[in-house]
């Protein structure tokens, strides 16, 4: 199936650039820690990645309506993506080690502030 776009048709661009699909899946992943939907989006990804494909070709048989709406070139590099269900799963994996990444520094950021002491310390038993 061709894209509406003929100078965005699969089989007129080359093969995806695995450098620039790795750095799309890197703002993913941010994109979804950033918003709180980390196991929302796994859950997701983790339901449909047998049906991947049939994904890729239903957002290429969409891209007459999607092109009205968006006119990013990531668009076109995400149906590539879902291409490949290792594609998906690497996709995860970004999801989260971000999601780790970003623990990590709360946890850190929590540690690192002083305790705070009020009224409620004095009422405690010892």
């Amino acid at each position: 199936m061709r894209l509406s776009r003929p100078e965005l048709d699969q089989s007129v661009l080359p093969e995806a650039d695995p450098a620039r699909s790795e750095e799309l899946m890197a703002r993913i992943a941010r994109a979804v820690v950033e918003r709180q939907m980390t196991v929302p989006a796994i859950m997701l990804l983790e339901s449909v990645k047998p049906l991947s494909f049939l994904g890729n070709q239903l957002l290429i048989f969409l891209d007459p309506i999607v092109s009205l709406v968006v006119t990013s070139r990531d668009y076109y590099a995400f149906v590539r993506m879902l291409d490949d269900r290792e594609n998906l799963e690497k996709l995860l994996v970004a999801i989260e080690e971000e999601n780790a990444r970003i623990d990590a520094l709360r946890k850190a950021e929590k540690a690192s502030r002083p305790k705070r002491r009020g009224l409620f310390p004095l009422f405690r038993h010892r």
